[in-house]
């Protein structure tokens, strides 16, 4: 949207920006004044949650170069522990699904495990968008107010905003087809050693695509209300290629399977125990297996599960959690 930016004769200016204050990981960006061409270069979008998308006035200010690979690499993944300890709030399933993920990534530095991580929290950044990191300059800009989960923070530029989306947009296409790709090979070689790593990355993936799902819905059901709409391909077609995904990862995972979950096997038996390997942390992923199978099996879960998407509500991202994922977890 903003590849020729017409510059001010004006030094640059240096922002530090965040995706949650309180955590503390920050980015600096050089930003530098442009003269607008177009009246939604200085119109910055965001959720409100009562009335749908609203609008606040923005400042000509852009990005002249982009950001490096290895800077946005360790930006995203700096906040994967972060987001997989607050994202799961009421959910002790799915988070210690992520946590043994997370731990399973760093004690076998499994590719598929780490990269799909990265994918998911790059994901997780784009739902929490990014604001002006208190103290930062902040380019005479107001913080947002009302009910969205920018309230209280100043927003990024207009421009700015729209260049960082795209560099994490474009990261997470780049990761998923690497990750799709190392996915079919595996599922293929039907490898027993991997069979656990395969499901957690299909776990993971498959979360990514709810979360995704999630910000498709809201645009589906507020695709005229003044935000205008970024891509060629609609809403609803891009919800229906990310159920069709979900379903063929579904379908491979079965199919090596023979619709067996580690949550049909019994962990006490070594046998079993040693699918997860020879690793630092062994028996804590075990014993996590064994609590989501008994969480699973409780029928006050079971009911959670029927009919996710009537659960979709458009303030939680985590409203279409287990939509994808419990197509390979039930047992």
């Amino acid at each position: 949207m903003h590849h020729v930016l017409k510059w001010a004769n004006t030094p640059g200016r240096t922002i530090t920006i965040s995706h949650d204050s309180n955590f503390g990981i920050t980015m600096p960006l050089n930003v530098y004044e442009f003269i607008p061409t177009d009246e939604d270069q200085t119109q910055y979008w965001y959720r409100d949650y009562t009335s749908g998308w609203r609008s606040a006035h923005s400042v000509p200010y852009g990005l002249k170069r982009a950001i490096s690979t290895d800077v946005l690499e360790k930006y995203i993944q700096d906040h994967t522990q972060h987001f997989i300890q607050t994202a799961f709030p009421g959910n002790p399933i799915l988070s210690d699904l992520f946590t043994t993920a997370y731990n399973y990534s760093r004690a076998d530095d499994h590719f598929l495990l780490r990269e799909t991580l990265q994918m998911w929290t790059a994901n997780q950044l784009l739902i929490q968008g990014a604001s002006i990191h208190p103290g930062s300059d902040i380019l005479n800009l107001l913080p947002i107010t009302g009910n969205t989960p920018l309230n209280g923070h100043v927003p990024l530029p207009r421009v700015v905003s729209d260049q960082f989306d795209h560099l994490i947009e474009r990261r997470i296409w780049q990761l998923e087809k690497q990750i799709l790709a190392e996915l079919q090979k595996r599922i293929f070689a039907r490898k027993k050693e991997d069979w656990l790593k395969i499901f957690l990355t299909l776990i993971v993936l498959m979360n990514t695509l709810e979360r995704d799902s999630w910000r498709l819905y809201y645009w589906m059901f507020h695709l005229n209300d003044g935000c205008t709409w970024p891509h060629a391909t609609t809403p609803k077609e891009l919800l229906q290629k990310d159920e069709m995904l979900a379903e063929s990862l579904a379908a491979h995972f079965t199919a090596i399977s023979k619709g067996i979950t580690p949550f049909s096997l019994d962990w006490t038996r070594e046998q079993t125990a040693a699918l997860v390997g020879n690793i630092e942390g062994a028996d804590a992923i075990v014993a996590a297996f064994e609590r989501v199978g008994r969480g699973l099996r409780n029928p006050d879960h079971a009911l959670h599960v029927t009919n996710v998407l009537s659960n979709y509500h458009a303030a939680d991202e985590k409203s279409l959690d287990f939509l994808y994922t419990s197509k390979v977890m039930m047992v």
